[in-house]
């Protein structure tokens, strides 16, 4: 599934499919895969204000850890059934990993 092809619900909801979802085991919060081409589409927004090596340091960690909690993203396992039904009434947010995380 491309970055457009979100396809749109209700309102303005965003219902995203063909994903692989994972959890944080320190908060129970769920996350989405960003895929390749959406962080690149993301990337191509923050070229115009020139970050230094902190400040990208500080954006790539953002998509590299728990939005809730702050745990690194590296620990998250892979999102079960349960934690997708709690997740149904809250933003999901992206995070950017490696394709191993969540297999163990």
């Amino acid at each position: 599934m491309s970055y457009d092809e979100n396809v749109v619900s209700s309102g303005s909801r965003n219902v995203l499919s063909d994903r692989r979802f994972l959890t944080c085991p320190a908060c129970g919060w769920v996350h989405y895969v960003m895929t390749s081409e959406e962080k690149a589409v993301n990337d191509r927004f923050l070229f115009r204000y020139q970050l230094t090596d902190k400040e990208r340091f500080l954006y790539e960690s953002a998509y590299r850890q728990c939005l809730r909690c702050e745990a690194p993203a590296d620990d998250f396992r892979a999102a079960e059934q349960a934690d997708l039904a709690r997740a149904a009434d809250h933003l999901v947010t992206p995070v950017y990993v490696d394709a191993e995380v969540g297999t163990q």
